[in-house]
């Protein structure tokens, strides 16, 4: 079987398409930290306080956080060194509006807070 210059170029192209998929799933996994993985990745910590709380407590106190009262409603988020992210993020919650610097870093596939 002999290939022809466009049998080839077809060929080509088309391993092209196939890999076009990868190519954009992987773009996808860059950029910013969105409100709820920002959301996700605090109330994580939240239900990590409120437990530690309890532990500590021998189970008398559930812990200072209500994880249901808190709600993420705007993040800025700047690229920095290393893949970490500054945001400047809004959350509301019962006791009001507050705004906050925090850092951000995915590490395996999963959104971290950074300490600065």
């Amino acid at each position: 079987m002999r290939i022809t210059t466009s049998a080839f170029a077809t060929l080509r192209s088309g391993r092209f398409l196939l890999a076009l998929p990868f190519v954009l799933a992987a773009c996808g996994q860059v950029g910013a930290p969105t409100k709820a993985d920002i959301q996700q990745v605090i109330q994580a910590r939240m239900q990590a306080a409120n437990q530690q709380t309890s532990n500590n407590t021998l189970g008398l106190f559930s812990g200072p956080y209500d994880v249901n009262d808190f709600s993420v409603t705007a993040a800025d988020c700047t690229a920095k060194d290393n893949g970490v992210y500054g945001c400047a993020v809004t959350a509301v919650t019962k006791k009001g509006t507050n705004t906050a610097q925090l850092q951000f870093k995915k590490v395996n596939g999963a959104w971290t807070l950074v300490q600065p």
